[in-house]
């Protein structure tokens, strides 16, 4: 499925939270959010891991944008790991750098980004640290 496909899956992904209904079963959801991920199988694993990493920046730069509810962003992390086989998204530095990478796609001032980080690290420095790092090192949209 094209990037457009993915960017799609992403939105629902965002917008679960609002209680948004689409007018379909969770089956067929579920159908539709995991075919974009499925190509993925034949690729090698830098390329599956790149693609969840941007999965994860472009669901927190969505999701900076238009939510406050950090506990279901957290949900949807894990939905989106899910779809990429990664059964322990708090253990992937991926995931931090990737979080860093969308809050800056976002523009998420100082003081979200630190929001970001004690609600999704905790108390780990490391963690911390690559969400910074990708911060930082993603470019300007």
């Amino acid at each position: 499925m094209s990037r457009v496909g993915t960017y799609a899956a992403i939105a629902l992904l965002a917008a679960a939270p609002l209680g948004c209904s689409f007018g379909y079963s969770s089956e067929s959801s579920g159908k539709t959010l995991a075919s974009p991920f499925t190509s993925s199988a034949s690729s090698s694993p830098g390329d599956s891991k790149q693609a969840y990493g941007d999965d994860v920046r472009d669901y927190t730069y969505a999701y900076v944008t238009s939510h406050r509810d950090l506990e279901a962003y957290e949900q949807g992390l894990g939905d989106i790991a899910r779809l990429h086989g990664i059964t322990n998204w708090q253990a992937d530095e991926m995931t931090y750098v990737a979080i860093g990478a969308g809050l800056a796609r976002a523009k998420a001032s100082p003081s979200e980004r630190t929001r970001f980080e004690r609600a999704v690290a905790g108390a780990d420095d490391a963690k911390a640290s690559l969400i910074r790092e990708g911060y930082a090192t993603q470019p300007a949209a």
